[in-house]
This record gives C-alpha cells, structure tokens and sequence, in this order.
C-alpha cells in the first residue's frame, strides 16, 4: 500500500479513478522506453572524467594473487567486508589459510579461471 500510486495529475487535474492512473503510468513509461519522450535532464556540455589506455589495461588485465595480497593487507584492521562479522583483522591472521580462496573469488569475480 505504501509503494503504490493512488492519484496523480493529468493534464492540470487530479485523478485518483485507479484504471486510468494505471493507463497513465504504462502510457508514461511506455513513452520513454519507446525514445517518444525528451530526457528531462540533458547533459550537453559536461565534461566526464576518462580513463587512458593504460589505466584501462590495469582494470582489464590479470589479477595477481600479490594484489589480492596487498589489497587486503591495506585495509584498516577493524573493518568487516561483509555481514559475518570477520573483520580484516582476523583475514590478515589466517591469510594463509584463507588465501586460496581470496584469490580464486577475485579472479572469477574478474572473469580468470582458477590457476590450478
């Protein structure tokens, strides 16, 4: 009840007839998604940041089990990547242990497969 729209203005008045708001939405939408409708923000003349071709080798390139290594090594102690509660205090301690596991996640998560 909380996420739906009950009424809404069309054409300078308000409806709340629940078919005809429904016909509204999908006729709005339908618009947009069809290319019917101007984008009512516009982005001529901004500039966006770009990356070279050599930082996009970086991004792109292999994953080496050293920088999964200083990856982890290089966040603060105290804090836990995920909702498990082990904090990177604890991944530094068993690192050896958890390695393997570390780096075959960043390498699927990157699209390599496991070197065995």
């Amino acid at each position: 009840m909380r996420n739906g729209i009950n009424w809404l203005e069309v054409n300078g008045q308000w409806c709340d007839h629940k078919e005809k708001v429904k016909a509204k939405v999908k006729e709005f939408f339908k618009a947009i998604f069809d290319g019917m409708s101007e984008p009512k923000v516009k982005l001529d003349n901004v500039r966006f940041n770009s990356m070279s071709d050599e930082e996009n080798v970086l991004l792109v390139g292999t994953v080496f089990d050293e920088e999964v290594k200083d990856a982890v090594c290089s966040c603060d102690s105290s804090k836990s990547p995920s909702p498990d509660s082990f904090n990177f205090s604890f991944i530094k301690f068993c690192w050896e242990c958890l390695k393997d596991d570390f780096v075959s996640t960043f390498k699927r998560v990157f699209g390599q497969r496991k070197v065995a």
